[in-house]
């Protein structure tokens, strides 16, 4: 494993993803500013989530026909610089928020690659490791938002700018320590004959990681709103959603180190069966308690995030960048769509019966894990 280009990754997903997660802070101010609807809350997610995943795909079959290094210093720097200006031009958010989402398209699947590489035989902890930095800037980015907010007020996003500027100039600085080459042309000289993509175990994939993608990108959209009904303070919505996040980053650590000894399927499909029920009961708690299982919930609902990325690259080892663009981008984002319906059931249903349906979706990804499963058992 060499350890700087996995570093550097991780440090570059961090700071991709903490970028874009100051949203879910940003837009109740947005909502008290210009009188928003759940319903426009939830396009302005679903925006942000389709133009920075559905592409990803095309992004990743670039990746894997020729070295595109570039792309994740540029996808760093245009992130941020773009994220940085939704505080200061709000009557153009959505276009700003639909630009900001190519810059994470163009990061993430070259930047999933360099981590398979580097991580040698070990992509499983590999990937982990990175994931876990998505998911750290995920918990990292609303609390700096409510910060920055609380201190500067809207304009106060332009300082995200800088930490995206800093990254993107040391990727460029130790760019020599990412040594790609094209996976399907290197996978090919390597093992001969090209191996048949199976398309039924991949969608199946796809449609558990978007099931679970709807209800984690809802949730991290309609927590803060759900929170300040409740009277919270928006800073303490920021770190309300930062403990949910953080400790989803460990739990993927966790779930990822668990399926190199248990395997893939398991953790997969026992992670998100779990996770509905911590969930319902940190909306019913208060108080510490309430932390307490909004900590389980983040680590159950995150605990396959690595490990459905190493299995897609498992069933596709000639197409990582495809696998991983499927994977973090397509399924992701067709989650992210889910988030604009969710929007309208809140203003239909009220806001709290559009949660109960979000957590539910996670458990039905878990029962669509388990007949995946079974056919893995069955192929050996």
């Amino acid at each position: 494993m060499r350890k700087l280009p996995i570093v550097l990754a991780v440090l570059g997903h961090t700071v991709v993803d903490a970028s874009q997660n100051i949203l879910p802070v940003v837009l109740p101010l947005l909502v008290d500013r210009f009188h928003l609807t759940y319903a426009q809350v939830g396009a302005a997610a679903a925006l942000l989530n389709i133009s920075s995943s559905v592409i990803q795909p095309a992004f990743g079959w670039l990746s894997d026909r020729c070295s595109m290094r570039w792309f994740m210093p540029v996808g760093i720097a245009w992130t941020g610089l773009l994220m940085g200006l939704v505080g200061l031009v709000p009557s153009y958010v959505l276009g700003i928020i639909v630009l900001t989402g190519i810059g994470t398209a163009a990061f993430h699947p070259i930047a999933s690659i360099s981590v398979a590489h580097a991580s040698g035989h070990q992509r499983g902890l590999g990937m982990s490791f990175f994931s876990a930095g998505g998911n750290l800037g995920f918990a990292i980015g609303p609390v700096a938002a409510a910060w920055l907010l609380g201190r500067f007020g809207l304009p106060g996003t332009l300082l995200v700018v800088f930490p995206g500027l800093l990254t993107a100039t040391a990727m460029v600085l130790w760019r020599g320590e990412f040594q790609l080459s094209p996976s399907a042309p290197r996978q090919r000289e390597a093992g001969g004959a090209s191996i048949p993509i199976p398309w039924a175990r991949m969608s199946a994939l796809c449609a558990i990681i978007t099931l679970r993608s709807w209800g984690y990108s809802g949730l991290i959209i309609f927590i803060p709103l759900f929170l300040r009904t409740q009277g919270v303070p928006l800073k303490l919505t920021g770190w309300a959603l930062f403990t949910f996040l953080f400790f989803g980053a460990l739990g993927g650590m966790l779930g990822g180190h668990l399926s190199d000894r248990i395997g893939r399927h398991p953790v997969i499909a026992a992670s998100l069966l779990a996770f509905p029920g911590i969930m319902a009961a940190a909306m019913l708690a208060s108080g510490p308690l309430q932390w307490i299982l909004l900590a389980g919930a983040g680590v159950s609902l995150m605990a396959s995030f690595s490990v459905t990325v190493v299995l897609a690259q498992e069933l596709l080892p000639q197409h990582l960048g495809l696998a991983s663009g499927l994977t973090l981008g397509l399924a992701f984002g067709a989650g992210g769509v889910g988030v604009g319906l969710s929007g309208l059931l809140a203003d239909v249903l009220g806001l709290q019966t559009s949660l109960w349906i979000l957590l539910c979706l996670p458990g039905l990804a878990g029962l669509l894990a388990l007949p995946l499963a079974a056919t893995r058992r069955g192929g050996r």
